[in-house]
């Protein structure tokens, strides 16, 4: 199996490194890169303060980080980033809660994923 590298950059001086608790681990950990709040049902994007590289043929998926989705009402939506986007990665959450919250700087708070691309080729069966 080939080895694939995550390449990371951190964009701000604070940004903390993703981590692997766990060689065997399926994700690595981010975490928030500024304290974000949030008004009740309200959804916010938040800096994860790192820009990312990876294989030709691979993307990642920012998931929920199990600890933080158990403990806080602000939940993590999962979303796909796209093989060659090196842009500052955000992540998305939206406050389930009908009371303000708040994620802080330093929170672990996601993990990102990463997968392999599949090539697949689409048919229109209505032609």
């Amino acid at each position: 199996m080939p080895r694939v590298f995550l390449k990371y950059k951190r964009m701000t001086s604070s940004a903390m490194a993703p981590h692997q608790a766990h060689p065997d681990d399926a994700g690595f950990d981010l975490y928030a890169d500024q304290t974000v709040y949030f008004a009740p049902f309200e959804t916010k994007r938040v800096s994860l303060g790192i820009s990312i590289e990876l294989n030709k043929g691979y993307s990642s998926e920012i998931r929920p980080e199990p600890g933080f989705a158990i403990q806080s009402p602000v939940k993590c939506i999962q979303t796909t980033i796209r093989n060659g986007y090196h842009d500052e990665i955000m992540a998305t959450f939206t406050n389930l809660s009908n009371q303000s919250n708040q994620i802080n700087k330093g929170d672990k708070v996601c993990q990102l994923v990463v997968q392999h691309d599949t090539q697949v080729q689409l048919t229109n069966l209505d032609e």
